[in-house]
């Protein structure tokens, strides 16, 4: 239960992540997808969120956005496990990869039961910068993975408070439940972001 708590809690940062992907920036994105995709980019690390309305009432934008969002972090840490150089953003990473699968898995059973289709892959601008992150190593990468990571997850924080007031009871039961996951991986990204150079 815990595990898809927190998993649930990394898709709606993704999807948070995913909504706001029209722009790369050198910050933090917690944008990931529900398909496990690989990030890797030294492109800028946050998305654009002008197209995210975190207040929006409809489940399916919600979800939709909470969708992309689990997607990036999910490939986002997988690239992060393999690229990083420090173990505390290595260790991170694999959090970010298990907590979000399970949030993830959640969220498609929901969906499932509501007639929704979630996006099944990355929007580009987000495949982009997995595929420049890929290209980066070493302290480079860890910097940046972890201030996308700050980043993404304060926007997913955002998105799932507006999700636990959501009409739809499943979809609220859902952001609230996650809520704490995401605030958690908040913080403990910022606590690595806060050791770093």
């Amino acid at each position: 239960m815990k595990k898809v708590f927190l998993a649930a809690t990394f898709v709606a940062a993704l999807m948070i992540q995913a909504c706001n992907s029209g722009q790369n920036s050198t910050g933090s994105g917690d944008s990931s997808a529900m398909d496990s995709t690989t990030m890797g980019s030294t492109m800028d690390m946050t998305t654009d969120t002008s197209g995210m309305n975190p207040a929006s009432s409809d489940p399916k934008d919600f979800m939709e956005k909470a969708a992309i969002g689990g997607m990036m972090e999910v490939e986002a840490g997988k690239i992060a496990q393999t690229q990083a150089s420090s173990q505390s953003v290595k260790d991170f990473a694999a959090l970010m990869v298990k907590d979000h699968s399970a949030a993830n898995k959640e969220l498609m059973g929901i969906a499932s039961k509501k007639s929704v289709t979630l996006p099944a892959s990355l929007p580009a601008a987000e495949q982009e910068h997995l595929d420049a992150m890929k290209k980066m190593s070493g302290a480079e990468f860890d910097k940046h993975y972890i201030g996308m990571m700050v980043q993404d997850h304060d926007k997913t924080v955002s998105l799932f408070k507006a999700g636990s007031k959501n009409p739809d009871a499943e979809v609220s039961g859902f952001a609230t439940k996650t809520l704490p996951i995401i605030e958690s991986h908040a913080q403990k990204a910022t606590e690595i972001q806060g050791t770093m150079k």
